[in-house]
């Protein structure tokens, strides 16, 4: 079959979590990690927590915030099956636009993504103005596709999937998450393999 790929970004393509490396920066790890973890782990309305993490991150030039991320490591074997398979990807995820430029152009795909979005003024964030619904963006799909994320906010871009994949190679995903996936896989070389054998059927 010929299948299209999903990717969440945040612990699926990267190997960590985005907002959280960031607030490194102005030592507001613990607690922006902490509300992360909420976040995916389906304990915290997704939409009034991201807002809340951003809202924290408010007062940092988006320009530190791009120099931190161009160093973010990605799961080596998930980079390259985008960067081989550009065409047949899809980036969707709940960060913010803004935020997630560098990786996009990283990876080529800064015309193949779905994500939140913002005002930008005076280089800082100045307000989100859409929390996106990622099941409600793969509604609207009218080819078949692969799904892969690690967090609860994928649950339903999973179950609407040809194929859903629980990735849990860079953190320990819930047991929700699991149980929505069609397969779960703990590691990028092994997840490069699977997705490559739907490709040749």
């Amino acid at each position: 079959m010929d299948y299209k790929f999903i990717f969440d970004l945040d612990s699926t393509i990267t190997k960590e979590e985005i907002l959280p490396i960031i607030a490194k920066e102005i030592g507001l790890y613990e607690q922006i990690q902490n509300l992360t973890e909420k976040a995916m782990n389906g304990e915290e309305d997704f939409s009034t927590n991201f807002i809340n993490r951003i809202n924290m991150l408010k007062n940092m030039p988006i320009s530190n915030m791009h120099k931190i991320i161009e160093s973010i490591k990605l799961n080596e074997y998930i980079e390259k099956f985008i960067l081989e398979n550009k065409d047949r990807c899809y980036i969707i995820t709940g960060n913010l636009d803004i935020i997630i430029k560098p990786i996009l152009k990283r990876l080529n795909m800064e015309d193949r993504y779905f994500s939140c979005e913002s005002i930008v003024k005076n280089d800082k964030i100045h307000s989100v103005t859409k929390v996106i619904n990622k099941e409600h963006i793969v509604e609207k799909f009218d080819f078949n596709f692969v799904a892969i994320g690690d967090g609860d906010n994928d649950i339903g871009m999973l179950k609407k999937a040809n194929i859903g994949i629980a990735f849990s190679g860079s953190r320990e995903i819930s047991k929700r998450l699991k149980q929505s996936a069609d397969y779960v896989i703990y590691n990028d070389k092994e997840l490069y393999k699977f997705l490559n054998d739907l490709i040749r059927g």
